[in-house]
């Protein structure tokens, strides 16, 4: 990993003592939880411009003032040492998804959740090797389809269907987080690089469908790889982005073959169970390979909102759709004597947090009161 990256990936070094505070890591920790300077400064009896002033390093709080900060903030007070990597959300640069409808806060709330999913994998590689990022380059100029084929010889995938996307994505060095809709409300999905982590967020909006959270990851990898130098946000961008994850999940040679002669739904229920991509988009790959037209191409969309089953969820059937990389590490981590109480320290959050991050259920048992008459 390198660390030359100037506003970026700070460590301990010449000049920096414990204790000293960092104002990025307050804008971190509030952005994170989506509050705003007013109501945290109410929160913790200052005033907002005090707040502004800390973030902005003009001025640093008290030690009470800071206590209250991370109460509030629910970090540890030494969350806002400096001295820990940080990767500021600031100098991030992402490809989300439901551009249109998510605000510049919304962004940054799910840049801030990434930044701490990151220190997490970090806080880990001290004690296990993760998988290396395996990544291709991709000259530049090059279609998305071809990217998408360039990526499957790279990764050494049969022609078929990709079995375990989410699983494969992992086993070379991307890695998936599945985060609250709390969380990250207006986003549906994201991609970013942080000091040469790939990081791909989704939210159950997508992976409560496998079909949809496959197709989004795929959709995210198709901006690691087509898109990794630059932080433009464009409809142009994401159509690249959805041509890459069509190519890669349906290759085209593998589809003329595969796909009926003429539009039968029936018969593409059957074909997207067995390649894991939804009737919709074969739909939309019948378009593209001339096997309908539009006009009928938008019947059958109408025709498959009507008879859609939000019930009939086909996740089950396809085991390694769900992130697991951080998890198993965190295991290994422990089985090795840095369990749960040592990531936690090094994040300077609770267990709890920690625990969150990696995807647990939180399976303590809920206290329920009844009022008596």
């Amino acid at each position: 990993m390198r660390d030359d990256a100037p506003g970026l990936f700070d460590l301990p070094g010449a000049g920096q003592t414990h204790g000293r505070f960092e104002p990025a890591r307050l804008t971190q920790a509030r952005v994170r939880v989506g509050v705003s300077k007013t109501d945290l400064a109410f929160e913790v009896g200052v005033s907002a411009a005090a707040i502004g002033q800390y973030e902005a390093g003009v001025n640093s709080p008290r030690v009470d003032v800071l206590d209250r900060l991370a109460r509030s903030l629910d970090v540890r007070p030494g969350f806002f040492d400096v001295g820990r990597p940080l990767a500021r959300i600031d100098t991030v640069n992402a490809h989300f998804r439901s551009l249109r409808s998510a605000r510049v806060s919304d962004r940054q709330r799910a840049l801030a959740n990434a930044t701490l999913v990151w220190e997490l994998t970090f806080a880990l590689e001290r004690y296990i090797r993760l998988p290396e990022v395996d990544l291709p380059v991709v000259p530049e100029g090059t279609t998305p389809s071809d990217a998408a084929a360039l990526l499957r010889m790279h990764w050494g995938l049969p022609d078929g269907p990709v079995k375990h996307l989410v699983t494969t994505a992992e086993s070379h060095g991307i890695v998936v987080a599945v985060r609250p809709l709390g969380e990250i409300d207006a986003v549906d999905a994201f991609s970013v690089v942080i000091v040469d982590r790939p990081i791909v967020v989704t939210t159950p909006r997508r992976s409560e469908n496998v079909f949809r959270h496959r197709f989004s990851i795929a959709h995210e990898i198709g901006h690691l790889l087509l898109h990794s130098d630059s932080g433009e946000h464009s409809v142009a961008v994401e159509k690249e982005a959805d041509e890459f994850a069509a190519a890669f999940l349906t290759p085209a040679a593998s589809m003329d073959v595969a796909l009926p002669r003429r539009l039968d739904l029936a018969a593409l229920d059957r074909l997207g169970r067995t390649w894991g991509v939804s009737p919709h988009s074969l739909v939309r790959r019948m378009v593209e390979r001339g096997r309908t037209t539009e006009s009928s191409a938008r019947r059958a969309y109408q025709r498959l909102t009507m008879v859609d089953d939000v019930a009939a969820d086909p996740t089950t059937a396809y085991p390694g759709e769900m992130p697991t990389l951080l998890k198993k590490a965190a295991d290994l981590a422990a089985d090795h004597g840095a369990g749960m109480t040592a990531l936690a320290e090094a994040l300077k959050i609770s267990p709890r947090h920690v625990r969150d991050l990696l995807g647990e259920a939180d399976r303590r048992p809920v206290l329920r009161l009844i009022g008596g008459a």
